[in-house]
């Protein structure tokens, strides 16, 4: 039996720009968060977009506060009461709004010779930008259907957001939902998302994406993987000691899914890495 723990992340999730640091680029905000072009501005040409965890969920519908606060785009107020609400929640749109200029950053950035790309959130992250999220879990015993359905169609809409952020010139794509780990959930939520939208999901995308693109897996959501035996590890050795950010270049061609380490650890030095099998 596979030992079920949580991955202790040591980094804080999102920042954003302070309004001097903008100004300093001669951008102004929260309007430099809206426009492609503003938007590959505000990170280097290997960094990593969105700069907030909202833009699925502003994407769905959820109702966001834009200013000029250094806490960068976040959730204003609830959009919607409660679980039953999420069945009129339509299927992500890569091609409407801040997703869509989002990618159109990345693909700016990545046509003028840099490598950026897209982080992507899960389920319990869109919901928590909808709603109070433990409204939603504490209702999926009574309407199990409504959350089916939504997964389903958040299943959906990143897959098309994944393959439109390859044609992008991504070549690492980045998966994570914090709130959705086991300190936060317990063992009975966190297994039912696993089982219900993770592997489905990481299936999905493995079926849609070309094989030289790697999904890289917050470490938060390898664990549970590996802990409730729906993957396990293999190690990949490497031709040269190299930082973590190349070799996570390196696997692509060679194996799908990473996500043992933080993305965030990008300087450390290894000389092989550590992928999933899905089971």
């Amino acid at each position: 039996m596979a030992k079920l723990t949580d991955f202790n992340c040591r980094y804080a999730e999102y920042r954003g720009m302070t309004a001097e640091d903008a100004q300093a680029m001669g951008l102004s905000l929260p309007d430099a968060y809206l426009h492609g072009e503003t938007i590959a501005r505000l990170i280097p040409k290997n960094g990593v977009l969105p700069l907030d965890p909202v833009l699925e969920a502003e994407n769905l519908g959820a109702l966001i506060k834009l200013d000029d606060s250094p806490l960068g785009p976040r959730k204003a107020e609830d959009a919607i009461s409660g679980i039953e609400q999420l069945s009129e929640i339509g299927e992500l749109d890569p091609q409407r709004g801040r997703l869509m200029e989002t990618l159109k950053a990345v693909e700016l950035i990545n046509q003028s010779g840099g490598s950026a790309t897209i982080e992507m959130h899960g389920p319990i992250t869109v919901i928590n930008g909808l709603t109070d999220m433990m409204k939603v879990l504490v209702g999926w015993r009574k309407h199990p259907e409504v959350l089916d359905t939504f997964f389903q169609k958040l299943i959906d809409g990143l897959t098309k957001y994944a393959c439109a952020a390859r044609k992008a010139g991504c070549q690492v794509l980045y998966y994570t939902d914090s709130p959705g780990s086991l300190n936060i959930l317990g063992p009975k939520y966190a297994k039912q998302i696993t089982e219900s939208f993770t592997v489905p999901f990481l299936k999905a995308l493995d079926e849609q994406l070309d094989s030289q693109c790697v999904v890289h897996l917050c470490p938060k959501t390898s664990f549970l993987l590996t802990g409730f035996e729906k993957a396990r590890w293999k190690t990949l050795p490497l031709n040269e000691t190299m930082a973590y950010t190349d070799a996570c270049r390196a696997a692509c061609g060679r194996v799908r899914f990473l996500g043992q380490r933080c993305r965030k650890d990008k300087d450390i030095q290894v000389d092989r890495i550590h992928y999933l099998e899905l089971l």
